[in-house]
């Protein structure tokens, strides 16, 4: 699905609907129910020698967000379920009129196991008048005390991307605060800081897995500038009180089908990656150091906290 990573938070069910809670519970079931362990599929003689590899990697990217990153030491990850596709659809819905998205127990999405079921979900909001929008995640992270099992689909990134998607994972499980458009950025930005590391440590600086991660990167990079520039001109539309804004979706020069959940989505994990660069660089890029100042932040203001430490002279 890209470079957006979604969460199920399945820790806060009992607060949902008993339909989407047992929807919910029976999906992770199904996905633990079906793991095999990584280290087995590898030593297994009829596993492929495609699939052998890029099982080792996902071992070797682990080992080295807790080794190189200082990230925490995670189960998850360490075993693989089949899953075709997207292993969730979160579903984001907004005001016409602003570009928050609605908070689900305090996400700024709801995920569901079935495409359909999300589909139905973001129907209703718009019904009523919302914005929504549904996309697909490639992989969550849970609180629960059970290990978190790899979607097979995964296995099919290029190197650059599963490193990216593990790392960002692996943060998640590191760094945890209150706000999660918080989460979701500094996640975001480590797992793209963090695969650049990876790949050259593992494959070299000239390494064809290093440039095509690259190429991808700046794809990404160039059309989330658009998206910046879409909400800016779209927020200062809402505060004039402007009406209608369709010309401003159509100069945009994005394609698809564009409304405000569409645009809330990619900003949940754009967040401010200047000011994690920032201090990552204020620490000698040291990572060690920057998990430290990162687990000190406050954890119910950390973006005001986290520009404080920018701005903060050194000891």
């Amino acid at each position: 699905m890209g470079r957006a990573l979604g969460l199920v938070l399945l820790a806060v069910l009992g607060a949902c609907s008993p339909l989407y809670g047992y929807r919910s519970t029976a999906g992770h079931v199904g996905l633990l129910w079906h793991r095999r362990s990584i280290a087995k599929t590898i030593a297994d003689p009829s596993t492929s020698p495609v699939r052998r590899e890029r099982l080792r990697l996902v071992l070797d990217a682990r080992r080295f967000a807790v080794e190189r990153l200082a990230l925490s030491p995670s189960r998850d990850y360490a075993t693989w379920t089949p899953v075709d596709g997207a292993v969730t659809w979160l579903v984001y819905a907004c005001l016409t009129t602003s570009l928050k998205p609605i908070s689900f127990l305090g996400y700024p999405y709801k995920g569901h196991f079935r495409r359909e079921w999300a589909e139905r979900e973001a129907a209703a909001w718009t019904k009523k008048g919302f914005d929504a929008a549904v996309v697909p995640a490639a992989a969550y992270n849970t609180p629960l005390p059970v290990a978190d099992p790899l979607p097979s689909s995964a296995l099919d990134f290029a190197p650059g991307e599963l490193a990216e998607l593990l790392i960002h994972e692996f943060m998640h499980g590191t760094v945890n605060t209150r706000d999660q458009t918080f989460n979701e950025a500094l996640a975001s930005w480590a797992g793209e800081r963090g695969a650049k590391l990876f790949l050259i440590e593992r494959f070299g600086n000239a390494s064809l897995e290093l440039t095509q991660w690259q190429v991808d990167l700046a794809r990404a990079e160039t059309r989330a500038v658009l998206f910046d520039e879409l909400a800016r001109k779209l927020e200062a539309h809402y505060r004039a009180g402007g009406s209608g804004r369709e010309k401003i979706f159509a100069a945009s020069g994005l394609a698809g089908p564009l409304n405000n959940a569409v645009v809330a989505s990619r900003r949940v994990y754009r967040g401010e990656p200047a000011l994690f660069d920032a201090l990552h660089a204020k620490g000698g890029s040291d990572w060690k150091k920057t998990i430290a100042a990162l687990k000190g932040l406050n954890r119910r203001a950390p973006w005001p906290a986290l520009r404080a430490a920018v701005l903060a002279r050194l000891p």
